[in-house]
């Protein structure tokens, strides 16, 4: 079962995203701050990362470039979210975000289930190694 790491400070949009994704068949993580989103993302290890861009503490530009300069959590895909205009999409990217979803977009569900869909199919450099393709190269040694 797949994990989602929520890091929203709305508690109503945290009992909302719980409920669909939990429903949907992916394990919830939940943090309400950047500070803690940084702390789960590292122990917990999750396979996507749905981050908001306004957070106390530690903001979500901040935190996705922790994120991604974090060789333990460099390739989790995540996923910004805002209510910000999506003027700001690119900059995302650039800093790591695999997508960019404003929240007012999100009375359509599926438009974030597709989203999670997309990061857990993109191919991670974590995936693979050498081994995996020449497994008899172990034996060799």
């Amino acid at each position: 079962m797949p994990t989602i790491l929520l890091v929203d400070d709305s508690v109503d949009l945290q009992i909302a995203f719980n409920k669909i994704l939990t429903s949907s068949g992916y394990r919830v993580e939940l943090a309400g701050d950047g500070e803690e989103g940084l702390r789960l993302a590292s122990t917990v290890k999750p396979d996507v990362i749905l981050l908001d861009m306004m957070l106390p503490k530690l903001g979500g530009v901040e935190v996705l470039l922790a994120l991604k300069a974090n060789r333990a959590t460099a390739n989790i895909p995540v996923i910004a979210l805002s209510g910000l205009p999506m003027s700001n999409e690119a900059r995302l990217k650039r800093d790591g975000a695999i997508s960019y979803l404003t929240k007012s977009n999100l009375e359509d569900m599926d438009i974030l289930l597709q989203a999670i869909d997309y990061a857990l199919l993109m191919p991670r450099a974590d995936e693979f190694s050498e081994v995996a393709f020449h497994p008899n190269s172990l034996l060799e040694n």
